[in-house]
């Protein structure tokens, strides 16, 4: 018995060693979008966001491919009642990273296309789909197997009658395989 949980300690105790070894790193975010329509009357919309995200970067390299997707929601207070406004994130980008000699702490710069599929209850769009692009920065703590992060973007959606802006808040957790 006592083998066995001296086995189990030093596997624990080795796996921060092996994090990350393979570059992959997939996790959980949560955070608010702030949209910005570019016309005269617009207002600043806060959207409360969730989604998902994956990272590949070959330890060898400082440079990676990010995967995200994302789903973020608001009530918009209309005369007629509350409305509920939605839009999907896709974003595929790449990104630096800089960290400092045996340090757990890291800080990443990105950009990437983004598609937006921008919809809500009541309301129809001929196409719903947009195109744009963002660039964000952010900080990662490398807690062994496990990761933390926060970031903030800017990113700007193509459309038809008038553009709009987003400023991402995210936070998140990932595992390092």
């Amino acid at each position: 018995m006592k083998k066995f949980v001296l086995c189990f300690i030093l596997l624990l105790v080795s796996i921060p060693l092996f994090a990350g070894i393979l570059g992959l790193s997939a996790g959980v975010t949560g955070g608010v979008e702030n949209w910005k329509i570019n016309t005269e009357d617009a207002e600043t919309q806060t959207l409360t966001a969730i989604g998902l995200t994956a990272t590949f970067s070959p330890p060898i390299l400082p440079v990676g491919i990010r995967g995200d997707i994302e789903y973020a929601w608001t009530n918009v207070g209309t005369p007629a009642g509350d409305l509920k406004l939605y839009d999907v994130f896709i974003l595929l980008g790449i990104e630096y990273s800089i960290a400092p000699p045996l340090s757990p702490a890291s800080f990443y710069v990105g950009a990437g296309y983004e598609i937006s599929t921008i919809g809500g209850e009541y309301l129809e769009y001929e196409d719903p789909t947009k195109n744009g692009f963002l660039i964000y920065g952010g900080l990662n703590l490398s807690l062994g197997l496990f990761g933390v992060f926060a970031e903030t973007g800017y990113g700007i959606i193509f459309a038809e009658n008038a553009n709009y802006t987003h400023v991402p808040i995210r936070g998140g957790i990932k595992v390092s395989i």
